[in-house]
């Protein structure tokens, strides 16, 4: 426990109220493992508790829930501390209103200042759960009080390696289709947390076939179980997708699987924070999931009789365009995964074509800029997802060469180019060539770009300045 959650444990208890520490910080603490999310509930004003604490402690006070009283401090360290207003006129009625048994425990405050198995208060059995490493239901209203709940027992599960109880998974299983009655950020939070963890696709899986909950989200990975089986793939389109997030976790989070400088630049980048505490890793991987969604409205028999899917990178792309909104998630992480969806064939026709010349690349790159190492990753994990099952002892290295190939190209010859500003500035351009602002100053941009890229010019100001006198000043159009 933090110095800032002991001053302010302390604190609590001096108050002249019942005052409960509840949930999750029980839950963690009974497991070993870190508190950084505390819960409380008084009879207390809430407010007024969060506030003092403000004052004394700093942090930054939020307001959670006008409605239900729930106020949040949040410190730097991480460190949140709720506080909210007793529900009903006991402890106990209160701890009824939870979600599972291992989150409705307590520990009273005016007691101890340690979390004290023998002290817990524990009406519902969390502590018995907690050593059967079972995720369990309160009451047969669990999942219709907040149908967010079946979604969330996925995530506690793959967090704390547990199972949902029988009953708890077969009560889910009455009403899937009740997570379309929540708002999707919520639906968005409680999905990324089970993407943030290293096998998430085992619990997608689960989702989709012991809780059958995972198309009432996604609702064309149902249509993708009836196609895809063909002289390419021998399962249906959902299970590859499924396997494609397996694969990209097994390469991602393996230690030797790309040479050391490629390895650490897909470390560094799928690390990046997109939106609030999302990772672009948690984003490629949905991204996976959802590479094949167009497949079914793209689906064609031609003349010979054999099934095609051209074009359903497009259509996918709009659909997955259509689920982003719906989970509400930010405009960069849109943008982002139509992006993956729409250009995760491009690796495998460059490999096709055997085409991995400096001009196609040029040009996949500009296309891709920084999502090359993502797209590169699905469409990586999509073949090899493939021809494991296909082929099983077949040796994939040749399309893994050729992937590195390319990371390394993007890495050494073009990323460098779109990481900083421009060599030469807009404002320079525009006195140099007496030129107005707008497109010709970004023409002229890619030209310089596009000549560093294939070694007409070095990639220094100086260098740069002599090639751009050499350009027609009178005609700069003609670039």
């Amino acid at each position: 426990m933090g110095k800032i959650a002991a001053n302010i444990l302390r604190y609590i208890r001096l108050l002249d109220m019942e005052t409960y520490l509840v949930g999750g910080a029980i839950r963690d603490s009974l497991l070993g493992r870190e508190v950084k999310d505390f819960d409380f509930v008084t009879t207390g004003n809430p407010k007024e508790i969060a506030e003092y604490i403000t004052n004394v402690f700093g942090g930054t006070l939020i307001e959670i829930s006008k409605e239900h009283e729930v106020f949040r401090v949040v410190y730097k360290n991480a460190e949140t501390f709720d506080f909210s207003k007793l529900k009903g006129e006991k402890l106990v009625d209160d701890l009824y209103s939870r979600d599972f048994s291992i989150n409705a425990m307590a520990c009273d405050l005016n007691e101890s200042l340690e979390i004290k198995k023998g002290e817990i208060i524990d009406p519902f059995g969390g502590m018995n759960d907690l050593e059967r490493k079972k995720i369990k239901h309160l009451h047969s209203s669990t999942f219709i009080d907040d149908p967010l709940r079946m979604i969330r027992a996925v995530r506690l599960m793959s967090r704390l390696s547990f199972d949902i109880d029988e009953g708890t998974r077969k009560l889910i299983g009455i009403n899937p289709q009740a997570i379309n009655n929540v708002a999707g950020e919520r639906v968005a939070t409680e999905f990324f947390a089970i993407l943030k963890e290293k096998r998430s696709a085992y619990y997608l899986d689960y989702m989709d076939k012991k809780l059958l909950l995972l198309d009432k989200i996604f609702p064309e990975l149902k249509q993708m179980k009836e196609i895809g089986e063909c002289k390419y793939h021998v399962v249906d389109s959902m299970t590859h997708s499924i396997k494609t997030v397996e694969c990209i976790e097994e390469i991602i989070y393996a230690n030797k699987f790309f040479e050391d400088h490629i390895r650490i630049s897909y470390e560094k980048h799928t690390e990046e924070i997109l939106a609030g505490n999302r990772k672009r890793i948690e984003l490629i991987k949905l991204g996976a999931l959802l590479h094949d969604i167009g497949k079914p409205s793209a689906k064609k028999v031609d003349k010979d009789g054999r099934v095609r899917f051209r074009g359903h990178e497009i259509t996918g792309a709009e659909l997955a365009r259509k689920y982003a909104e719906k989970l509400m998630l930010s405009k960069k992480e849109q943008i982002l995964l139509c992006k993956y969806v729409k250009m995760h064939m491009i690796p495998l026709v460059l490999y096709i074509n055997n085409d991995v010349s400096a001009n196609a690349l040029y040009q996949v790159f500009e296309k891709m800029k920084t999502e090359t190492l993502d797209i590169l990753l699905i469409a990586l994990a999509d073949i090899v997802s493939t021809r494991k099952l296909l082929v099983p002892n077949e040796e994939m290295g040749m399309f893994k060469v050729h992937v590195e190939y390319i990371a390394n190209n993007y890495l050494t010859r073009y990323s460098p180019l779109i990481e900083k500003a421009p060599i030469i500035s807009g404002e320079e351009l525009m006195g140099m060539f007496g030129i107005p602002e707008g497109a010709m100053v970004r023409k002229l941009q890619l030209k310089i770009r596009k000549d560093i890229y294939f070694g007409k010019v070095s990639n220094n100001k100086e260098s740069v300045l002599k090639h751009l006198k050499k350009l027609t000043v009178q005609s700069p159009s003609k670039y």
